[in-house]
């Protein structure tokens, strides 16, 4: 049934970009943390819910449409699994579940117009990508705002964090938490001690401003690549060096083409889970209050899980024969937090983010710069 439902739902992808007239960014098999790639310019149609919403404690009959970009083996795909057990086991299948990982309804951005066109119930993009259609995310972007995950998940729970999620309403989609995308960490081959050793570096980034931004101020020489494209640009030495979470490194190997694996955790995007405003305020209370216990419930178990997988990371490049991964010296952590403030990526990142969005989401990190 669910294959047959995906053939008709590709069908509808494919029909909608030929009405439409257009195209995507290109991107590979595997999610960038953070990226633009993806596939087809429009999602399929689902995701709503029924014309007649029960009341009291029965639940709303929804069938909803998930989309994620990253690979079955992701702890982020995994997470999402364990979401669809709870709500289907607690609602007794009248909330319906079907996820689409891997890019099947296209790139971040691309489900997540889908979603808030109603054609998608429910996604878990990067931040960096959904700052496009919601500004406020742009205080995700800001480089060197954490030094551990614990003062992360203190930012994420706290109101800043909650008026972040709230934040999406403005294009018709409602925040139900956020799911661990990690740091983002430095791959090049050779050293890098000092912020002179970045002078010049042919970095690949996300088609991001504030990220180009940030390199820029580094002293790099930062481009953006499709994610899919980025193995083979450093095999051939089109850039010298990328940045990605440790999970991301690791399942794509960069590894492999990059000897130096440098933990900088110069930013941290976290994924954030949303549905479509409209759906949800079709549920009853009783289905929206099963929905968030569920959401928090994997965002616990999603935690735990990458914490797993970055020591599962780490061992495996170590032991790898190709790669090591280093911790970034506290002269180079300094120098480059230095730059950026110099270069005013702060003050960028706080307009970009309008209201007081990003100053509340530094205090509540304890960040001053």
């Amino acid at each position: 049934m669910k294959k047959t439902l995906a053939l008709i739902l590709t069908l509808c992808m494919i029909l909608a970009l030929a009405a439409c007239g257009g195209g995507s960014s290109s991107g590979g098999a595997s999610s960038d943390a953070g990226s633009s790639s993806g596939g087809g310019a429009s999602a399929p149609s689902g995701g709503g819910s029924s014309d007649a919403a029960p009341s009291g404690d029965e639940y709303t009959p929804v069938d909803i449409i998930l989309a994620h970009g990253c690979t079955e083996t992701t702890a982020e795909h995994a997470s999402f699994q364990l979401f669809e057990q709870l709500v289907e086991e607690r609602s007794g299948g009248v909330v319906n579940i079907d996820i689409y990982p891997n890019q099947q309804l296209g790139g971040d951005r691309e489900y997540t117009e889908a979603c808030v066109q109603g054609n998608v119930t429910m996604g878990g993009p990067s931040t960096s990508n959904m700052a496009a259609f919601v500004p406020a995310l742009n205080a995700f972007d800001a480089p060197f705002v954490f030094t551990s995950y614990e003062d992360v998940y203190k930012a994420l729970d706290s109101d800043a964090g909650q008026a972040l999620l709230d934040s999406l309403e403005v294009s018709n989609l409602k925040g139900l938490g956020y799911f661990e995308n990690g740091f983002r960490n430095l791959t090049i081959n050779g050293e890098v001690n000092h912020l002179s050793d970045i002078k010049g570096l042919k970095i690949r980034t996300m088609e991001n401003e504030v990220h180009l931004a940030i390199w820029q101020a580094l002293g790099a020489n930062p481009g953006p690549l499709a994610f899919g494209e980025l193995y083979t640009a450093l095999q051939q030495g089109s850039f010298d060096a990328q940045e990605n979470p440790l999970e991301q490194i690791y399942n794509n190997k960069f590894w492999e083409v990059n000897d130096h694996v440098y933990l900088t955790q110069h930013v941290y995007t976290p994924y954030i889970i949303y549905m479509n405003l409209d759906v949800w305020n079709s549920l009853n209370e009783a289905t929206q209050n099963l929905i968030q216990e569920c959401v928090d419930e994997a965002v616990e178990h999603n935690r735990a899980l990458c914490a797993e997988n970055n020591l599962k990371c780490t061992d495996g490049i170590n032991n790898s024969g190709k790669s090591k991964v280093y911790e970034a010296s506290a002269e180079l952590h300094d120098e480059m937090v230095a730059a950026c403030a110099d270069a005013g990526i702060y003050d960028l990142v706080i307009e970009k983010s309008g209201g007081t969005y990003a100053q509340d989401f530094f205090a509540a990190a304890g960040f001053t710069y």
